[in-house]
């Protein structure tokens, strides 16, 4: 068997597939409602849909643009990569369910064959997966690409604060005072200020959205203004770590912060930030403080994905 990414049990194991270069359309595909018709006649799209089921292929190609249904695509291959390494499943049965909550999951139908827990989020072109072989723990996971292009003009117009206070939905009292207020410790001004005051919102964002994940409720959880994070931290990208290597994706991980609900912390809960090249960051939650994250792995499609499923398993 090729080479496959590491999922070892007493691990979350953490995986980014990036969609941008993969699964390209020889024609000009607009979007619209017969763009991912038009995109999936293409040998190389078709390979990748047949290893999914009709209904996850029904799934994916009901978007009207191609980066959705890039995204759509990576997820559910990603899942299924993910039944195969952590539980040995061959790629056929490696069946997702999903517990009442809706998140999906692997619950396997031989008694004797492990469970996966597992979470996958993705944004800009970034699909990312956290998973664990064991039933006794959850996971969330969340990416974000912080895109001060699209943010910057409506930022500019109705100034810094205002601007925040539009999400106050999401974010306790003191989450939004916090966010509103907040300066980078480098002396910055006009739209170098706003990107930096950018990244620390999606920051607070990004976590947010890892624990109501991990916990299986939605953005829309009627607790989502009692829970706050408290020294939030905006990890830097790689070139600006001392030991910066021009190769390096991955930046820094941030891993101190705290979280409260109801004026009281929350303990035993693991959280962790990590900033991947100039426009990322990633969250991860966990339910185990005893179970330890693994290092990013950045997957290669044809040899982690691909091979993992068109291995022939012994009969």
């Amino acid at each position: 068997m090729a080479s496959q990414p590491n999922s070892e049990a007493n691990e979350v194991f953490r995986w980014v597939l990036d969609v941008h270069s993969e699964w390209p359309c020889s024609s000009n595909v607009r979007a619209g409602r017969d763009a991912s018709t038009f995109w999936a006649q293409e040998n190389d799209n078709q390979r990748a849909l047949n290893f999914l089921t009709t209904e996850e292929r029904e799934k994916v190609l009901r978007f009207y643009h191609i980066r959705d249904v890039k995204l759509s695509l990576g997820s559910q291959l990603l899942k299924h990569c993910a039944v195969v390494h952590g539980c040995h499943v061959p790629w056929p049965e490696s069946f997702i369910s999903k517990h009442e909550n809706n998140k999906p999951c692997y619950v396997p139908q031989i008694g004797s064959r492990k469970q996966l827990e597992f979470n996958v989020s993705h944004h800009g072109f970034l699909v990312a997966l956290a998973g664990c072989v064991d039933k006794d723990i959850q996971i969330g996971i969340d990416v974000v690409q912080v895109d001060t292009v699209k943010d910057l003009p409506r930022v500019r117009q109705e100034g810094w604060p205002s601007w925040v206070e539009t999400y106050e939905a999401v974010f306790s009292d003191r989450e939004v005072k916090n966010i509103a207020t907040w300066q980078p410790s480098q002396s910055l001004d006009g739209d170098d200020l706003l990107r930096a005051k950018l990244r620390h919102f999606y920051a607070h964002w990004c976590l947010k959205e890892a624990y109501v994940k991990m916990t299986g409720e939605a953005l829309l959880a009627p607790w989502l203004q009692d829970m706050e994070f408290r020294n939030v931290q905006v990890p830097r990208t790689a070139n600006n770590l001392p030991t910066m290597n021009p190769t390096d994706d991955w930046g820094e991980t941030i891993s101190n912060v705290e979280v409260w609900r109801d004026g009281k912390e929350v303990m035993g809960i693991k959280l962790e930030l990590q900033a991947f090249r100039d426009e990322y960051l990633i969250g991860t939650a966990s339910s185990r403080l005893d179970v330890p994250f693994s290092s990013f792995k950045l997957l290669d499609l044809e040899r982690d994905v691909y091979s993992a499923a068109e291995t022939r398993w012994p009969s």
